[in-house]
């Protein structure tokens, strides 16, 4: 986007306005915070901020049958758990 004539200038202007009315200090920490909240605040302001995805993708795949053999899987787990015997064992791993 900064490839853009038009956005570049606006990000320009913006941070050279920001950068003018940030104070100095002699710290670099503090400098180097204001240094990059300016830096942030001049990209919001020409480029705009873009929109999280709150939900995740779901697996279109997922039917009834991926579930029971979930299930079937975490049953097989448990059971294994508690008697930790080796038929449990290879159960669970197949």
């Amino acid at each position: 986007m900064l490839e853009d004539p038009s956005i570049k200038l606006l990000y320009q202007r913006r941070l050279e306005k920001n950068l003018m009315h940030s104070p100095c200090s002699l710290h670099i920490d503090v400098e180097w915070q204001t240094l990059k909240n300016t830096l942030q605040q001049a990209a919001n302001e020409a480029l705009g901020k873009r929109k999280k995805r709150k939900h995740k993708r779901r697996l279109n795949l997922w039917n009834g049958d991926i579930k029971n053999l979930i299930e079937n899987k975490k049953k097989a787990y448990l059971r294994y758990l508690t008697t930790r015997s080796e038929t449990d064992k290879l159960e669970y791993k197949v």
